[in-house]
């Protein structure tokens, strides 16, 4: 009885050990899967501050001006007039969409119909 005893707290203790030995394994695993995606952050931080400096450079006011000096017959360009500057008051309303009166379909019959046209 003790010897069963034994083997059984024996294999207890591998079984636990190589729970144990497995999950410091997956701790491991986790930990590289994190500092490498810490590095990718890193990298996509970077790669955003690289072109926010680069949209910056192409958006320099006398770039600008060159460039429409260069392609203007192309681009026919014309300044902006004041009067084509407004305030959102002075915008038109949005169409307000309204079902059909005694229609449950909205597409006019065509999309939502059984019949077939020949």
């Amino acid at each position: 009885m003790v010897r069963y005893l034994n083997i059984l707290f024996v294999a207890a203790v591998v079984i636990g050990a190589a729970t144990v030995y497995d999950m410091k394994l997956a701790a491991k695993k986790s930990a590289a899967r994190v500092a490498e995606l810490q590095r990718e952050i890193k990298a996509e931080e970077e790669s955003i501050q690289h072109l926010k400096a680069e949209w910056s450079l192409l958006n320099q006011p006398d770039r600008l001006q060159q460039l429409v000096g260069r392609y203007n017959d192309y681009l026919q360009l014309q300044p902006v007039d004041v009067r084509q500057i407004v305030t959102a008051e002075e915008l038109p309303a949005r169409p307000v969409m309204l079902e059909p009166i005694g229609k449950p379909d909205t597409m006019g019959g065509y999309a939502g119909s059984n019949q077939v046209i020949r």
